[in-house]
């Protein structure tokens, strides 16, 4: 090749060297927020904890405002009303997260007597939840009332502790026959199990309840088939769409990365050069 043909086209292969080599670093780097989103929350041994969580190992715009979890005792644990629930599951098909109360776990004496309370913004119970209350320091034996073996232990001595299934004719706090009451949810199938003696009230009060998420299941799947990870615009409070190249408003875009014309399906460049 004559040299001064050669030197006339050196800078034109340096540019194509370096817009290669960028091209390449690009499409082998995915986005931070699209790599960070793609992880589950890493505590315990609970598995498939996803959008619309976020903490512990996954950054906020991963998830909802609302749905921080908190890794507790190496226990995946979020907090509603000052009262934290342990996530013992969550299934994404259904958008769904079975919790149980930490006060309430492996014992029926909590250190304060306070009625359950979700945010009906972010959740809602299933229809495979029912009400149980417990009943705490009664005086005397009251009909539809089950007594407990178990006594809790307090700073005026010990106390009763009594459950129903189902109302009973009266309220036993408001007549002051009992001194506490506790409502907490449980899933139906344990209660039918509980009231056949099939099983106890402490493995009832573990296996939790079911709530369903409030969130939009559409958007969040429609990015997810088009190869995205949900999650948080942070500047706007709106969704967003982490892919590969970027964070899109609603799906991927599934034709191209970035500006530079490469074709995510046939893998070729179009470069445009003007001549100097």
């Amino acid at each position: 090749m004559h040299p001064l043909l050669l030197q006339s086209l050196f800078p034109l292969l340096l540019i194509t060297s370096f817009l290669s080599v960028k091209v390449e670093l690009s499409l082998g780097q995915d986005n931070e927020q699209y790599a960070n989103c793609g992880e589950d929350i890493n505590c315990g041994g609970v598995g498939g904890i996803t959008y619309p969580f976020w903490g512990v190992n996954r950054a906020n715009y991963c998830g909802l405002p609302g749905f921080e979890v908190k890794c507790v005792d190496n226990n995946p644990m979020i907090n509603m009303s000052n009262i934290n629930y342990r996530i013992l599951k969550m299934n994404s098909i259904a958008s769904s997260v079975t919790v149980a109360r930490q006060d309430y776990w492996e014992t029926i004496c909590p250190r304060t007597y306070v009625n359950t309370n979700i945010n009906f913004s972010l959740f809602s119970y299933t229809s495979e939840v029912t009400n149980l209350t417990f009943y705490y320091g009664c005086n005397t034996s009251v009909p539809g009332l089950t007594s407990s073996s178990q006594v809790c232990s307090t700073n005026n001595g010990n106390i009763t502790v009594s459950y129903a299934t189902q109302s009973p004719p009266s309220d036993p706090v408001a007549n002051g026959t009992c001194k506490n009451g506790v409502i907490v949810p449980f899933f139906r199938t344990a209660v039918v199990a509980l009231e056949a003696n099939r099983m106890t009230i402490g493995e009832a009060v573990d296996g939790g309840s079911e709530l369903d998420l409030e969130i939009d299941d559409d958007r969040c799947n429609r990015c997810v088939e088009s190869g995205g990870k949900c999650g948080l615009n942070t500047t706007n409070g709106g969704f967003s769409c982490f892919c590969h190249d970027r964070a899109y408003a609603t799906i991927c875009n599934t034709t191209s990365l970035g500006r530079q014309g490469w074709s995510a399906k046939t893998g070729v460049g179009n470069w445009e050069f003007c001549a100097m």
